[in-house]
């Protein structure tokens, strides 16, 4: 494959779609400071103050969690709204929270710092479900279905270089300060970051024809059920009520398969995730450092390949590229089953970053493109709710699994069944 340069802007873009482009790139950059700095080691420090996998498993559950519980009734809520204005709210909601995590440090005792950790990590994410819908459906609003590969293929190439730096600067930061205030600086850096990103969500425009396209629908909609339900028993009426707000004939459409598909994916990739802080931190014993570098690793090659994207999907689709991803996270657990030193440690981010970069920029794209125009809101709720089912048991049968058989082998197992299920993605039709 020739290596292919890229151009930030698609060509022939408005003014006003480039500024909003623009702002979907801020919006990343600042996030990808929050990633490399609160979101990359918050795992860490809470492994380093005693927390066991089950932790670990708990606070990488807690979005699940709060997504099934309420991806629906945020999809009811916003299909009617701006989805701007869903996505700002939801997201000052949900990125508030940052602020009190660098007071944890030093203002809570060690042994309720975990609890506390927990409980902050199911609060926010109430909000940060409506925000997973929001965003979606405002990306697809906001930007032309041609440019959505490039556009998201770019803001991984953002994400992935501020994220390398950010990483290796938070790792420095580590190493030079004494515990725990390095963290506090890690995670005040995070919530400035979180603010500026939000800034950037709300200063995104989408196209007000398309704006006004999606109030005609809507009215049209609502004039339609209000003539089928007019001589409806009350029983009848609040069921079809509910069909219509909840879209359960989505359960029985095509876009079913792309459903059991995303669960599958996820359920694959979160078995092994609270494994990942434990094994480092517990078995290969590495410093901050290291695992600051292992960052970096990752998110260079999530940089390289992110950049290739829009050229491998226009070759292979965006279906088939998401399931390939899947294919190389398998390599990650695989090789860090076999570290027993720093080296393969930091050979498995390489082929980690790589996965993600793969199927981090189609995977949305490949379920925008099943998911009807009129009902993208509903479809995106649905596909949060099942891609949430699979992160929430990944998330808490791996540290089970793990306690069953040991780390090792259970890195092994997981391994192979991202292997499996990236295959599966791959053959489907």
């Amino acid at each position: 494959m020739a290596f292919r340069l890229f151009s930030i802007l698609p060509p022939q873009s408005s003014p006003q779609v480039k500024r909003n482009y623009y702002h979907f790139y801020a919006d990343v950059i600042w996030f990808g400071v929050l990633n490399g700095s609160a979101l990359s080691f918050l795992a860490v420090y809470a492994t380093r103050i005693g927390a066991r996998a089950e932790q670990i498993g708990l606070i990488n559950a807690a979005p699940a969690i709060m997504a099934i519980i309420f991806s629906l009734p945020f999809g009811v809520w916003i299909e009617p709204q701006s989805k701007r204005r869903a996505t700002l709210i939801t997201a000052l909601l949900m990125r508030i929270f940052y602020f009190p995590l660098f007071l944890i440090p030093s203002r809570l005792p060690v042994e309720v710092q975990i609890p506390t950790i927990l409980v902050m990590a199911f609060l926010m994410n109430i909000p940060a479900t409506g925000l997973g819908v929001a965003f979606n459906a405002l990306f697809a609003e906001a930007i032309p279905i041609q440019d959505r590969a490039h556009i998201a293929g770019i803001r991984n190439v953002f994400f992935a270089i501020v994220s390398i730096l950010t990483s290796l600067t938070c790792g420095y930061i580590l190493n030079h300060f004494e515990f725990p205030l390095g963290y506090q600086i890690v995670f005040a850096i995070g919530f400035i970051s979180a603010a500026l990103s939000t800034l950037h969500l709300g200063l995104i425009r989408p196209s007000h024809k398309n704006g006004l396209f999606r109030k005609i629908e809507m009215k049209a909609d609502g004039n339609r059920g209000e003539n089928v339900n007019a001589n409806k028993s009350p029983a009848k009426s609040a069921t079809g009520f509910l069909n219509n707000q909840l879209h359960f004939e989505i359960l029985k459409s095509p876009f079913r398969s792309v459903l059991f598909m995303m669960f599958s994916f996820h359920f694959a990739q979160f078995l092994p995730l609270p494994l990942f802080p434990v094994f480092a931190v517990k078995i290969l014993r590495v410093s901050d450092q290291i695992i600051s570098i292992a960052n970096a690793i990752f998110f260079l090659a999530m940089l390289i390949i992110s950049s290739q994207v829009a050229w491998l999907a226009g070759r292979l689709g965006n279906q088939k590229v998401t399931g390939l991803g899947l294919i190389f996270l398998a390599g990650y657990p695989l090789i860090l089953s076999l570290s027993y030193t720093p080296i393969p440690y930091l050979a498995a981010h390489l082929l980690g970053g790589t996965g993600w970069g793969l199927a981090s920029s189609t995977m949305f794209n490949f379920v925008l493109e099943k998911a009807p125009s009129e009902t993208r809101s509903a479809h995106l709720a649905w596909f949060n709710l099942f891609a949430n089912a699979g992160i929430l048991l990944g998330s808490l049968i791996g540290p089970w699994v793990s306690s069953m058989i040991g780390i090792r082998w259970a890195l092994l197992f997981f391994a192979a069944f991202r292997f499996w299920s990236g295959l599966n993605i791959v053959r489907w039709k």
